[in-house]
Formats: C-alpha cells, sequence, structure tokens
C-alpha cells in the first residue's frame, strides 16, 4: 500500500441500529487488519419535537448516554481489541450528512466506513439517505456496507 493510500484512521457513524453494529464489527476487524485507528461517531439532530421533552439539554444528555452504551458494545468486539478507537458525540446537527463529513474533514479521515441503512423503516432503492449523502459529498473514500 502506497504512503498516498495508506488507512490510518477510519471514522465509523454509529447510531445503534443493527446494521451500524454489524458495520462496526466490519469495520474494526479492517482496521485491525491496516493497524488503523477507529473514531465512533454518532450525531445528534435537533429535536422534530422538543415539547415531547422536558428540555432541549435533556435530550441531548439521554442521546450522549444512549451512544456512550453503544460505543462500550463496539469496543468490547472481540474485533475491537488492541484497537485505538476514539468517541464523539455531535449534537444540535442540523444536517447529520453535514457533520459527518464535516467532521471527516477537519479530523483528516482518510475512510469513512458507513452502513447501508440506519435507524430509518423507510428503505430506499439502494442506500439510506444518510449513506447517500456521505457517499455523495465526502472527500476521504467511503466504503458502504450491506
Amino acid at each position: 500500500m502506497s504512503k498516498e493510500t495508506k488507512v490510518n484512521k477510519i471514522l465509523l457513524p454509529i447510531d445503534g441500529s443493527e446494521a451500524s453494529f454489524k458495520t462496526a464489527k466490519y469495520a474494526t476487524a479492517l482496521a485491525g487488519q491496516v493497524n488503523a485507528s477507529v473514531v465512533l461517531l454518532h450525531v445528534v439532530s435537533i429535536p422534530q419535537f422538543p415539547r415531547y421533552f422536558k428540555s432541549v439539554k435533556e435530550y441531548y444528555e439521554e442521546a450522549r448516554n444512549e451512544a456512550e452504551s453503544w460505543f462500550d458494545v463496539i469496543k468490547n468486539l472481540r474485533e475491537s481489541k488492541n484497537l485505538r478507537i476514539k468517541t464523539k458525540v455531535i449534537t444540535g446537527a442540523i444536517s447529520v450528512v453535514e457533520s459527518i463529513v464535516g467532521y471527516s474533514e477537519r479530523e483528516n479521515v482518510d475512510l469513512i466506513i458507513i452502513g447501508t441503512r440506519g435507524r430509518s423503516k423507510f428503505t430506499k432503492l439502494l442506500l439510506g439517505s444518510v449513506a447517500n449523502g456521505v457517499v455523495t459529498h465526502a472527500k476521504c473514500p467511503v466504503l458502504v456496507v450491506k
């Protein structure tokens, strides 16, 4: 692998769906093979129905706690042993896609690994809307796991 194609840092967006955990197993196994670090990222968008929560702050805190529990599951995967894993939760996002792509650019990510579909039950022809947006707008390579 040439210096230009070396994968040192992998970004793995997580939404708690079964598909994102399946993607995490694949991504952590690949990271181990190429000796790359992994960033587990969860993006919390602005709540659409804030009246159902005591406060937006409480909504973000609950979302952060849930994401941390997902991160713990991934860190405990057999494939994650001996990996350098960092976690990040972004709250208040207007666009999940923009947040993922922006983070990848700011942090000089070499590869984004994302699942085809997340928590939404709405299915598109081939890719979920977030995966499709990331593939379309990311400046680094994106690997989509089916």
